[in-house]
């Protein structure tokens, strides 16, 4: 997410990642040492840090702003991180606040 304000000054910008881990253990089907990279039924998956499918995540931020504020833009993404420097925009939206 990055808040910006009428003149393209970033106020705010935060990450939030969420992840997946799929493990072979020795409990896994076909397991263990011969395991089949390939065969997800044949892993562990963990997903306490991860984003369910259909699952949402609320989360407020209180961004404190100069007086002389008239607009911000809010930007937030959802990305898939293939690997380190290669991700993909799977949605974003940007809504725009203006103050009186």
């Amino acid at each position: 997410m990055t808040v910006k304000d009428q003149n393209g000054n970033v106020l705010f910008s935060e990450r939030k990642l969420y992840e997946v881990h799929d493990l072979h253990l020795p409990n896994n089907k076909d397991g263990w040492m011969g395991f089949d990279d390939w065969d997800l039924t044949a892993m562990t998956h963990i997903t306490d840090l991860a984003l369910e499918p259909f699952q949402t995540d609320s989360i407020f931020r209180v961004i404190p702003l100069k007086e002389d504020t008239k607009s911000v833009s809010v930007e937030a993404a959802y990305l898939f991180i293939y690997e380190e420097g290669d991700e993909g925009v799977i949605k974003k939206e940007t809504k725009m606040i203006e103050f009186k």
